[in-house]
């Protein structure tokens, strides 16, 4: 997906917008915004579990925008390497996905590379 590459990897404002964005989302921030500024802060206060929740849970859901959703997934997940130990079942769950979908193929190189770092942090980070 060509916006992950020019938009948003590696450009640390993009990734934080991203994050937030999906944060908000989900329900993971609490507090209603009145507007994007929020997608801009540094800490929005936003729940990572039920970020990660809502992000596998899209992932399963919404394969059209699967590479945003492993993008995302890897982004939280490598910032915030504790959540398979808040949510076992769930990372259980996510690393057995992420194995199917990288067993059947047909993934870009970047979400594959990606994908692979996202099943490394739910096996290394467990409960």
């Amino acid at each position: 997906m060509e916006f992950i590459d020019r938009s948003v990897a590696g450009n640390e404002s993009a990734e934080r917008a991203n994050l937030n964005y999906w944060a908000y989302w989900f329900g993971a921030i609490r507090d209603a915004q009145p507007g994007d500024r929020f997608m801009r802060r540094e800490a929005v206060g936003w729940d990572p579990v039920r970020l990660l929740h809502g992000l596998a849970s899209g992932l399963h859901q919404a394969p059209a925008y699967r590479e945003l959703y492993v993008h995302s997934l890897w982004a939280v997940l490598t910032t915030n390497r504790w959540l398979p130990q808040a949510a076992p079942a769930l990372a259980d769950s996510l690393a057995a996905h992420a194995v199917q979908l990288l067993d059947r193929g047909g993934i870009p190189r970047r979400a594959r590379r990606e994908l692979s770092a996202v099943h490394y942090v739910l096996g290394e980070n467990r409960a």
